[in-house]
């Protein structure tokens, strides 16, 4: 039977499907002898992880939750992903639908940051939250990076002139006091400067932004970039390439949620 750690042995299935463990980033999911999933972690090599659960040598460290764990683990599989940041989301995702009984501290994704955006609203405006209701509006998300999905939120609604006020039905008067509005950063339809359906198409495009269509503002920030370098307004084109980056990372997050659904 090989190695054994503490009371129970590690089966030649185990010391096999070892040996095929990749050394790339990933999500583990472990389980009980009925095929139940009992633990799911993340790891930059999957391989290294994965192993230490299985060298004797390592049991004097640990403590009485995490042996408990090892002993009742009968069989392992795994997801590999592109980098870490995905392996976040995809271990969120995976205890979220499992419930593994020794996960304890990602039992819901409240620690994420999601877009939503409610269509049925009499002027939609995109906003960040952190749970997600069967309440009819549309997720994107979680994403990993706070910083990086503000960034971005940013950079949309400038882009697609969108409003970023709070009031569910803004008028008149709280346009008078929009910053949105006096620095053009919104079409203002809550002053019929555009109609509800113009707004619309202005808010599908930053729908579209978020499922991945994203060339036409990526080269018109690296239009930018470079030409605010060519200057020599160094500071800006750092601006600029901070957005760009920023604009990157919640696509690449956007895109990898929607293919996992």
């Amino acid at each position: 039977m090989g190695l054994r750690t503490h009371g129970m042995p590690i089966t030649d299935h185990i010391r096999n499907k070892l040996s095929t463990v990749p050394h790339r980033p990933g999500v583990y999911l472990h389980k009980d002898r009925f095929g139940t999933v009992i633990y799911i972690g993340k790891a930059r090599d999957l391989r290294k992880r994965v192993s230490q659960y299985f060298h004797p040598s390592r049991r004097m460290g640990w403590d009485l939750k995490f042996n408990a764990l090892v002993d009742a683990i009968h069989d392992f599989d795994w997801h590999t992903v592109k980098n870490e940041a995905e392996s976040l989301l995809l271990e969120s995702r995976l205890i979220k639908e499992f419930q593994p009984r020794f996960n304890i501290d990602l039992k819901d994704d409240k620690r994420f940051l999601l877009l939503k955006v409610n269509l049925n609203d009499p002027i939609p405006r995109f906003t960040l939250t952190r749970l997600r209701k069967d309440d009819g509006c549309l997720y994107f998300g979680p994403f990993a990076h706070s910083g990086s999905v503000r960034r971005a939120l940013t950079l949309m609604r400038r882009k697609f002139k969108l409003r970023g006020c709070r009031p569910l039905h803004p008028n008149e008067s709280d346009y008078r006091h929009c910053l949105y509005g006096n620095l053009q950063h919104c079409t203002a339809p809550c002053i019929g400067n555009v109609t509800r359906e113009e707004y619309l198409e202005q808010v599908r495009a930053g729908i579209g932004f978020l499922e991945g269509h994203t060339e036409e503002l990526r080269s018109e920030l690296e239009s930018e970039m470079r030409k605010a370098a060519a200057n020599l307004e160094f500071e800006k084109a750092d601006r600029k390439s901070t957005r760009l980056n920023s604009s990157h990372t919640v696509i690449s997050y956007a895109v990898f949620c929607l293919k996992k659904k």
